[in-house]
């Protein structure tokens, strides 16, 4: 009985915190207020918003955009598709370097288990040659 109430009370107590915690969270910034803003400080709103956020914030510029300029929706499309070929880029780059790592740790094991071998092969004749 005792744990049941404990349990209920560890329970109203944690969504009590999760409430207060959500409540606390800053509003994501208008489109407008980002594009007012200083270069730094919007990188660093822009930084702290979630993927579901951004998105959002990318539709409100692309509308006040559309506003002063009528082919933003290509200029978007060209800079988003830009953007993605220099990470697939960078991505490939990483993998390169990995596969760089992995073949300089197998030949370092293959010459650990070389000389192994060939120590262990040595040990042998050595320890047949003081038996006969």
């Amino acid at each position: 009985m005792k744990s049941a109430i404990f349990s209920f009370l560890l329970l109203i107590t944690l969504s009590f915190t999760v409430s207060i915690l959500q409540a606390q969270e800053k509003p994501v910034p208008e489109a407008k207020e980002i594009l007012e803003m200083k270069p730094d400080d919007a990188f660093a709103s822009i930084q702290k918003l979630s993927k579901s956020q951004a998105e959002v914030l990318i539709s409100q510029i692309r509308v006040e955009a559309r506003k002063e300029y009528k082919n933003i929706d290509k200029f978007y499309i060209l800079i988003s598709h830009l953007e993605s070929i220099r990470a697939i880029e960078e991505e490939e780059k990483r993998l390169r370097d990995l596969n760089m790592v992995y073949m300089l740790g197998l030949s370092l094991m293959t010459g650990v288990i070389g000389y192994t071998l060939f120590s262990q092969r040595k040990s042998i004749d050595s320890i047949k040659e003081h038996i006969h």
